[in-house]
């Protein structure tokens, strides 16, 4: 777990009235920036971290004005609170020993959290009129560092990623979170040494986590998960306001940063590929299986390939089922992000294996869906 830091300031209040009214992103349709938010909004500057239960308040702007920032008690948000990110002095949250955010917003009022340069949610916070405006990386992350029971339901992350991992909601260190009806947007994500990390991480994520009915779109890389949880077809890659804004690498990334698939996984997502960034992927025997809904796109980059038992992966050879190159565009679209500068060939990644088979023996499928691996 990540040192803490020391910190004694205090809190400090302005007011400021917001220019909501005139904004016309702040609709409440879940499609570009945002839902309803309050007429007025009091600036609130975080300067401390939070060591006792602590609620911030519908009506506020909470402005995240300390390094290191962390929360190491129960952070209750209430719906219609937004949360901007100041980019030298508070550009992330941390949670700390025992801390957990219950962040509930509604469709009508969602909990938005954002950069300090962005002037649609509660207006010019930063006073300097139009000199600057949000963009991507403004703000690094909110991280839950190994802890759990954290809940985010209708919150709003945008203009984040800016740190080492890329991310704007970072769930670490194996923290089970929920995040259910979140918009992701105008965020990072991508490559970060070996592993790819999405706008929202859940790389190291466990079987408990929760991830349903969110909506990712004009980040760099969306959504990356563990091996150790399921994801159904429920959530959407692209602005439901204007489908054409999508994202850069416009896929689901699946990282084995905790371990290979031990257990029952489905996978049902069909509106963007899945990625397979490991040239040792096994899906373990004993317990551990792999089940694909029709018209699943599973796509690998050169290093990818999948070992298997032999019979522990469900319906490969179902409907519009399909495993293919990181840089075949033709299926579920641009996944590695490169427009039309790539294309794939035969050898573009290492294929399928059948531990099963006896020693000596080609071990690679050549199903009739397998297309540009190495066999």
């Amino acid at each position: 777990m990540i040192k803490k830091a020391a910190l004694i300031f205090t809190v400090v209040l302005f007011a400021i009235a917001c220019n909501d009214d005139t904004d016309p992103d702040n609709t409440p349709d879940g499609g570009s920036d945002g839902g309803s938010l309050p007429d007025d909004c009091t600036i609130v500057e975080i300067v401390d971290d939070i060591t006792t239960n602590t609620t911030w308040t519908d009506g506020n702007v909470y402005v995240i004005r300390a390094w290191d920032f962390y929360v190491e008690a129960t952070l209750t948000v209430e719906p219609g609170v937004v949360v901007k990110f100041h980019p030298g002095d508070g550009p992330y949250l941390m949670l700390g020993d025992g801390g957990t955010i219950v962040a509930e917003g509604t469709a009508a009022k969602p909990i938005i959290w954002t950069s300090y340069k962005d002037d649609s949610h509660c207006g010019d916070t930063n006073g300097d009129e139009a000199a600057t405006s949000a963009a991507a990386t403004d703000w690094h992350t909110l991280d839950t560092n190994g802890e759990d029971g954290s809940s985010f339901v209708y919150n709003e992350f945008y203009y984040g990623g800016g740190g080492s991992y890329r991310t704007s909601l970072h769930l670490s260190a194996l923290s089970s979170a929920s995040v259910q009806n979140c918009t992701f947007a105008h965020g990072d994500g991508g490559k970060v040494g070996d592993f790819y990390y999405g706008t929202l991480s859940a790389n190291e994520s466990p079987a408990t986590t929760v991830i349903n009915d969110n909506v990712f779109f004009d980040n760099n890389l969306p959504l990356s998960i563990s091996t150790l949880f399921c994801l159904d077809a429920s959530n959407t890659f692209s602005d439901p306001a204007d489908a054409n804004v999508a994202n850069t690498m416009n896929g689901i990334f699946v990282e084995n940063t905790t371990d290979y698939i031990i257990s029952a996984i489905s996978w049902d997502e069909t509106e963007v590929a899945y990625v397979i960034n490991d040239n040792d992927f096994w899906i373990e025997e004993g317990g551990g299986s792999l089940t694909l809904a029709d018209d699943v796109v599973v796509k690998f980059t050169a290093d990818g390939e999948i070992v298997y038992d032999g019979s522990n992966i469900n319906n490969h050879d179902g409907a519009g089922v399909a495993f293919t190159s990181f840089r075949d565009d033709t299926l579920k679209g641009d996944t590695n992000g490169d427009e039309a500068a790539t294309s794939p060939s035969d050898g573009d990644w290492g294929g399928i294996c059948d531990n099963s088979v006896p020693v000596g023996d080609d071990c690679h499928e050549t199903w009739t869906n397998i297309y540009y691996d190495s066999y």
